[in-house]
């Protein structure tokens, strides 16, 4: 089939025209972002996560330690720095009292050593036996 001017006119058109191309590339982009940015985010997570469990960890230690001590932890509050797990720790250890004469309250707070903000505080009690 010719058209007027003699070029040839097909009756049905094959592959996809330029906006069909960018509209699908523009739905590919979008997917892909979303599919990284999710990545990311579980990265970030697991990262956090597995930081609190280290801090947990080195919270757990210090006080077993308190409790098979042998002297009865002062009063007051003592700053620590430990490298562990690849990292470098601030614990800082406060002893309370308490109502009892016999009991003492123990709070452990863990943060890297950089940070401004503890990521865990563990609170526990030691008796004196």
């Amino acid at each position: 089939m010719f058209s007027s001017c003699g070029l040839r006119v097909l009756k049905w058109q094959r592959g996809f025209t330029l906006l069909e191309v960018m509209i699908a590339l523009v739905v590919f982009a979008l997917s892909a972002f979303a599919v990284i940015r999710g990545s990311s985010q579980s990265v970030q997570q697991t990262h956090y996560l597995e930081q609190k469990s280290y801090a947990l960890w080195l919270a757990e230690n210090k006080l077993a330690e308190l409790r098979v001590a042998k002297e009865w932890p002062a009063l007051g509050r003592q700053n620590e720095i430990l490298d562990q797990y690849g990292h470098s720790w601030r614990l800082q250890v406060e002893v309370f009292n308490t109502s009892d004469a016999w009991l003492r309250r123990v709070e452990v707070k863990v943060s890297e050593a950089d940070a401004q903000s503890g990521l865990l505080t563990l609170q526990g009690f030691l008796g004196k036996y």
